[in-house]
This record gives structure tokens, sequence and C-alpha cells, in this order.
């Protein structure tokens, strides 16, 4: 650790800054980014357990810290897999997906009340965050059906203060109580 920190003074020293940077800071970052990754991992266990094609979660979910703001937690959902919309009508392939015959509108209610579920029960555990910073998750849901350029990909963003979010945690809310008190935007 210690020749990190003579690295780091050489480098400010030839670049001619002599401003040096906090360890706490330093190592805030450090658990934030660590923190912000295992629960990117848990926003992605949860969604392959309710949308279990394999093709559906494109990647694993990124997340992100931006000081003064929060993480946030990012991930491509591609739904209606299992069907193609043509110009004869809709060819439907058998799935053996748990949501296989939801409409479009269910699936990403599905999404809503997935999402603002796993914040309220881990985006509390995101050490380093200051009370009024942010924990977001935001969903692009891709629908393959969809033609048209500008609705073929829907956006879910749900968000709160860290200190929302620990209220909300040790409250019994049930899903619509959650998505009334989170800030939610779907464009």
């Amino acid at each position: 650790m210690r020749w990190v920190n003579y690295v780091l003074l050489a480098t400010l020293l030839l670049n001619g800054s002599f401003a040096l940077a906090e360890p706490a800071s330093g190592e805030k970052i450090i658990q934030v980014k660590r923190d912000t990754a295992l629960f990117g991992k848990i926003v992605g266990e949860v969604l392959k357990q309710s949308f279990d094609n394999p093709f559906a979660l494109s990647e694993e979910p990124q997340g992100s810290y931006l000081e003064g703001y929060g993480v946030s937690v990012s991930f491509l959902l591609r739904i209606n897999r299992g069907s193609i919309r043509g110009i004869y009508g809709e060819i439907r392939y058998p799935e053996k997906s748990s949501n296989a015959g939801m409409s479009k509108e269910e699936k990403l209610d599905l999404v809503k009340k997935i999402t603002s579920r796993t914040l309220v029960d881990y985006g509390g555990t995101i050490r380093g965050l200051a009370d009024n910073e942010h924990v977001s998750i935001s969903a692009h849901i891709e629908d393959r059906n969809e033609w048209d350029p500008a609705r073929k990909m829907t956006i879910i963003v749900i968000s709160g203060t860290k200190k929302k979010i620990n209220e909300m945690a040790q409250a019994n809310l049930s899903d619509e109580e959650r998505l009334r008190q989170l800030h939610t935007l779907e464009y």
C-alpha cells in the first residue's frame, strides 16, 4: 500500500499539482465501488428469477457512482423474445417462461415492482453514501416486437435517497405504496 502512496505523490508532483487526496475519500470510493458491484449482481439475480428467458438480460447490470448524487445501476432487458410480430400476424414460439403470456404493460409493471422491491431491500446496503445521496436503478427495456424505434425502448428509472430507502426497508409496504414513495420516471 505504501508504494501506491509514493506513486500517487510522484504523479501529483510531476503534474504540478500539490493537492493531496484524502485517504478516507479513496477508501470510500473503493467501498462504494464494491458495494455497487454487489448490488448490481443482486439486481441481475432477481431479474433472472422473473425473466428466465436466457436472452432476456443481455449482460449483468452495471453500476456507477457520481459524487454528490449517489449510485446508479442500469441494465438492458429484452422482452417478448418468444414471439415475433410480422406482417401476417404474431408468431409465438413455445416458451416455458413464467411471464410468457403477459402483455408489454404487465411486464413493465413487473419490472417496476421487482426493481422497487430490490431497491428498498438492498439499496441501503451500499456503504459510504451520505443519507442525502441517491440509489437508483435504470431499466432499459427493449421490445423486439415494436417496429417504431421511438417506442421500441422504454426506460424506467426508480430512485430514492439512502435515508428514504432505509426508512422504507423498516416498514412493511405494499408494491403500490413503495412505488408511490420512490421517485419513478418512465419514458
